[in-house]
This record gives structure tokens, sequence and C-alpha cells, in this order.
């Protein structure tokens, strides 16, 4: 399966009940993650190229890390309170994917091991895949932040 990072939309509430638990962490994302109800981004393998567009392109967002660490054996969890929801989405939406894209460097990306390392395959293609995860990460963190609610997010490996 290799590494993907996705996120949920939970309450405030939801959130602080599972910060100190991750086995109740892990147990409410996947009861959440399969309810098509609840609004989610998997942005599958392509978190490491979004990553490092992001850092390449000055904007301050951190996907994996952003967040408050839920401890966890194998998987990792990261609880995104509502002001870091929002932050996120402030800083996502000033910057629109054609400013990303400017940076998108396949040859300095397979250099890098930036995961995963299938960026000089079909480089047109992983860029339209880049941007298509890109969008839904904007649109999950402005959704959510709108609704004034949290998120827990993925990262399994």
């Amino acid at each position: 399966m290799g590494m993907t990072l996705g996120y949920v939309e939970v309450t405030p509430e939801q959130l602080d009940g599972v910060m100190g638990d991750s086995e109740q962490a892990e147990e409410l994302y996947d009861e959440l993650s399969d309810d098509e109800t609840v609004r989610d981004a998997f942005i599958e393998k392509a978190w490491d190229g979004i990553q490092y567009l992001l850092d390449e392109a000055g904007v301050g967002v951190e996907l994996r890390m952003d967040g408050d660490p839920i401890e966890h054996d194998g998987d990792e969890f990261n609880g995104f309170p509502p002001e870091v929801v929002k932050s996120i989405a402030e800083s996502l939406n000033a910057a629109p994917f054609e400013r990303l894209a400017e940076h998108y460097d396949p040859a300095d990306m397979m250099a890098r091991g930036i995961y995963p390392r299938i960026w000089d395959t079909h480089p047109a293609e992983e860029l339209e895949y880049l941007s298509e995860n890109y969008a839904k990460l904007r649109e999950f963190f402005d959704a959510v932040a709108r609704n004034g609610n949290a998120a827990i997010g993925c990262f399994s490996f």
C-alpha cells in the first residue's frame, strides 16, 4: 500500500476526546473515514510531492506535523484543532496550485527522494496527480475551517 496521508473532519469535542488515547483516535478516524457523510481528504501518496511544492513555494504548512501528535504504534495520528485548521486553510487558499506548479522539478524531486519517487516517469501526469490531490486538500481545510471544526490526520506507513 505504501505511505499515505488522509484527514477527517471532527468536532472540537471529538478531537479533545481522543487526544490522549491513540486507540480511540484510530477507532474514530477509521469510523469516520468509512462514513460517506463525513468530510475527508485522502491525498494518497501525493503528500510528499505536495509538501515539496509547498516548501519550495515558501508556504508555511507542514502537512504531517502542523497538528498535535497522538501517540500510536504503527500509523501516525495528529489532531488539528480549529485554530490550526483555520491557519492551514488560509495558507493553502493564498497559494493557488499554479503558484506551486512553478516549483515542480521532477529531476530535483527524484534526487531528493521525494516519495513515491515517480516524478520523472510521466512528469505531466504526475503534476496533474499533485494538482488533483492539492485541490482535495484545499477544499477540505477550507470547508472544515468554515464549519469551525477540527481534523484528525492519519499518516499510514
